[in-house]
This record gives structure tokens, C-alpha cells and sequence, in this order.
């Protein structure tokens, strides 16, 4: 166990040294402009991600180390893990599952990038720890526990909601029910609601604008593209590895394992079926992936593949670091030189005021690299938290909008008769204007 929890300082040091150095990216900035509006929860996502930045703020004279918090919940998904398969797998099959973890491109790498997919896992791990708990002891701590992380897992992203009917089809197959303490499961709803209390007010202050939103992002198509299922299954084969899902599809796991089949595959048949209505995100099944690497331990030739995978995973991880820290190749791809690009364009925000952008990420970007306020143009682009905003409405007759040239206006500007002027152009394809009014 020495040797695990050695793994997981020094990765966990390497995390926290490269989240310092890359720059945060347009969507992790936008998080971090909702924590500096604190609110019960968001148009887009419930607040855990924002809260996570908000404690994070302590640290933002160190470079991009807002990020730690975050980054650190994530990484202690690992350790509860450890905690959970101590008892029931080998040392060896264990050190296995945290290599595949920590060379996962998402689980891995992509732990550096906060999303709400951080909290998530981490409130999803731990109600899967504490759900195991509760059956095993029949402890009613460990079912107050399990609603509590439930709770706050609906504080992080909606699909912990998947976690119900996973453990629900897990208790009807395995015939587990006589396990289950009713008086427990009653301590585990209201806890649960209580907990997740920040989202449903939210939600009922504002029309229920939010869920509304992920259902129609996640279901609502009007016709279906068959792309949509063939790039979810090609994506999720290559997100865990040809060899590693054949391994988990062939695994032959114990009988005191078998959860790991429904919290495994429960969430990638979920989102195969979904992608039948909509084209479905790859990083949307996480939540799955630390047990279907845990359900790979149980195939014999795992072990072996382990090199393949380290070496593969390695190599890409090695040419992502490259490309971020060399001017000459993060150029070749726009969105590995956005983050660049926004913290250069960030300097106009303290030569122009009041200065708007023409999207979420650009607004954000600049705010956070500029740390001067900085809001999306009411209307300019799709809905989101900046249109909730009143500054995101111009109150006086003068003020001044970057925007990509290609990018066009909302209609009240001419509505209102804004008289503009182009300013300057700026590289790569960014104009900046000005708007005055009688």
C-alpha cells in the first residue's frame, strides 16, 4: 500500500505543477466567472464547479493555480478508489487499475482541465463506497452518507442521477434486496434532497431553465444522424482502449464484484442509447470509467496490455505537453492556441471601457486573464449565464465589442440605432469596434 500511496503523491504533484501552468481554458474561465458571482446554482450546470474556484481564489497569485481545488477532489477520486477495492482485489490488480487511471486521457491528463466532470466522479465514487457500505453493514451512517454525496454529486453535474437506477438494476438482479434497510433508504432520500437543495431552488426560482436545458441538450433532435452512435462507440473504444474495453467485455468477475457490471456499463448503455436522439459528448460517460478499468482487472491478459496502453496514452500525453509549451505547434491547432490567443487579446480590456465580447468563452477569457470585468454582449450568441446579467446590457452611449470577424450582431443594436466604428483588427482574426449613440 506504501507503494500505491507513492503513485498517487507524486501524480498528484504532477497534476498540480502543470495545472499552475496552463493556462486556463475559455470554458474553465467561464466557470471562474461564475465564482465571482456566486449564485445557488447556474443556467448551464449546477455550482460545485464554481464553488471549486471560488476556494481556489487564495491561490491565483500562483500563476493558474486557481485550479488546485479542483484538481485535488479529482485526484482523491483515486484514493477513495483505493479504498474501495482494498479489501476486495489484490495489491497488484490494484496498482494495475491506477496506472489505467492515471494514463486515461480523461481520468488522466484531463483531470488538469476543471469541469464539473471533477466533482462528479469524486460524488460518484463516493456514493458507490458508501452505497457497498450500507449493503454490507447496514449501517445508517453510511446510508446518511450516501445521500449526502448524492446530494452534492447533484451539485456537480445532473448525471449523477444515473447512480439510482444503476444501483436500483443492480439490487433487482443480483437479488440483493434483503440487504437493504428501509429505514436507511428513507435517511438516504431526504439527505439527498436536502443537499441538492441549492439546484431545485434554484430551478424553481427560474422556471426550471436549467433542467430544461440539459434535456433538450442531451435528447431533443428532430431527426437522427446515424454518425451520432457510430462516433460515440468509435470514441468510447478509443477514450478506454481497444485492448482495455475487450478486456472489460471479457472479464470474468467475481461474485462480489459484480456491481462493477451495472456502474461500469450502466452510463455507456445509457448514452449509446441517448445517442440515438442526439449527438452525445465523449467526456459524458466518465462516470463509468473507474469501474469499467476495474472490470478489465478480471481478464487475464490485462496485465500484459498494460504496457501498450501506458505506452500509447504516454506518447499522446507527450506531444499534448510539447504542443502547449511550443509557440510554433500550439499554433497549428486553434483550439490548443485560444487560451493564448484570449490572454493576448486580454490587454485591450484595460485600454477600452466598457468593453463586451462576442461569446461566453471570449468574455471569460479576457475577464480572467485581464481581471477586469469583462461581459458577453446581451443576445450576441446562444442563451447562457451572461445574458442573466444586467451589465451584459450596455446602460450608457458609448462602449466597445471584440468580437471574430466572421461573427455577426444581435438585432437591437440596429433596433436601437448604435452608430459603429471599426477601432483596430486583431490578430489572428479578431476586430475590435466601437458603438455610440446620440
Amino acid at each position: 500500500m506504501k507503494d500505491l500511496r507513492r503513485i498517487w503523491g507524486i501524480s498528484l504533484l504532477v497534476k498540480l505543477v502543470l495545472a499552475a501552468l496552463i493556462p486556463l481554458s475559455a470554458d474553465e474561465a467561464y466557470y471562474w466567472v461564475w465564482a465571482q458571482r456566486p449564485q445557488l446554482s447556474y443556467f448551464d450546470h449546477p455550482p460545485m464547479v464554481s464553488w471549486l474556484f471560488y476556494i481556489g481564489h487564495i491561490f491565483e497569485p500562483y500563476m493558474n493555480a486557481v485550479r488546485w481545488p479542483a484538481v485535488f477532489m479529482g485526484h482523491c477520486m483515486i484514493g477513495l478508489w483505493f479504498f474501495i477495492l482494498k479489501d476486495r482485489v489484490d495489491f497488484a490488480k490494484i496498482k494495475v487499475w491506477t496506472y489505467l487511471v492515471l494514463f486515461s486521457p480523461l481520468l488522466g491528463f484531463g483531470s488538469l482541465i476543471v469541469t464539473p466532470d471533477l466533482p462528479v466522479l469524486f460524488f460518484w465514487s463516493l456514493a458507490i463506497a458508501l452505497a457497498l457500505k450500507a449493503l454490507e453493514e447496514k449501517s445508517l451512517r453510511a446510508y446518511l452518507g450516501l445521500g449526502v454525496a448524492l446530494g452534492l454529486g447533484f451539485c456537480s453535474k445532473y448525471h449523477i442521477v444515473l447512480f439510482v437506477p444503476c444501483l436500483l438494476v443492480y439490487l433487482f438482479a443480483e437479488k440483493k434486496w434483503k440487504e437493504v434497510r428501509w429505514l436507511g433508504v428513507l435517511i438516504t432520500v431526504i439527505s439527498g434532497l436536502l443537499f441538492s437543495g441549492p439546484v431545485i431552488l434554484w430551478n424553481v426560482q427560474n422556471g426550471f431553465a436549467s433542467f430544461e436545458f440539459q434535456l433538450k441538450h442531451g435528447l431533443e433532435k428532430s431527426s437522427y444522424n446515424p454518425e451520432w452512435t457510430l462516433s460515440y462507440v468509435l470514441g468510447q473504444v478509443l477514450i478506454l482502449f481497444p485492448l482495455i474495453f475487450w478486456a472489460a467485455l471479457r472479464a470474468k468477475v467475481p461474485t462480489k464484484m459484480r456491481w462493477l457490471l451495472y456502474f461500469g456499463w450502466g452510463p455507456l448503455l445509457f448514452f449509446l442509447l441517448t445517442s440515438f436522439r442526439a449527438l452525445v459528448e465523449a467526456n459524458w460517460p466518465i462516470i463509468a470509467y473507474p469501474a469499467v478499468l476495474a472490470l478489465a482487472l478480471f481478464y487475464s491478459r490485462t496485465q500484459k496490455w498494460l504496457k501498450y496502453y501506458v505506452g500509447f496514452w504516454g506518447l499522446i500525453y507527450a506531444i499534448v505537453i510539447a504542443t502547449l509549451f511550443t509557440p510554433a505547434l500550439r499554433n497549428l491547432n486553434d483550439k490548443v492556441q485560444e487560451p493564448y490567443a484570449f490572454q493576448e487579446l486580454s490587454s485591450i480590456a484595460h485600454e477600452y471601457s466598457p468593453l463586451y465580447a462576442s461569446s461566453y468563452q471570449m468574455a471569460s477569457s479576457i475577464w480572467y486573464f485581464s481581471k477586469v470585468p469583462t461581459f458577453k454582449l446581451k443576445n450576441i450568441s446562444r442563451f447562457d449565464f451572461f445574458d442573466t446579467l444586467p451589465e451584459a446590457t450596455p446602460s450608457g452611449n458609448k462602449f466597445y465589442l471584440v468580437k471574430r470577424e466572421r461573427n455577426g450582431l444581435p438585432k437591437w443594436i440596429s433596433e436601437q440605432q448604435w452608430q459603429m466604428k471599426e477601432i483596430k483588427k486583431i490578430s489572428p482574426d479578431f476586430v475590435l469596434l466601437e458603438f455610440t449613440r446620440p
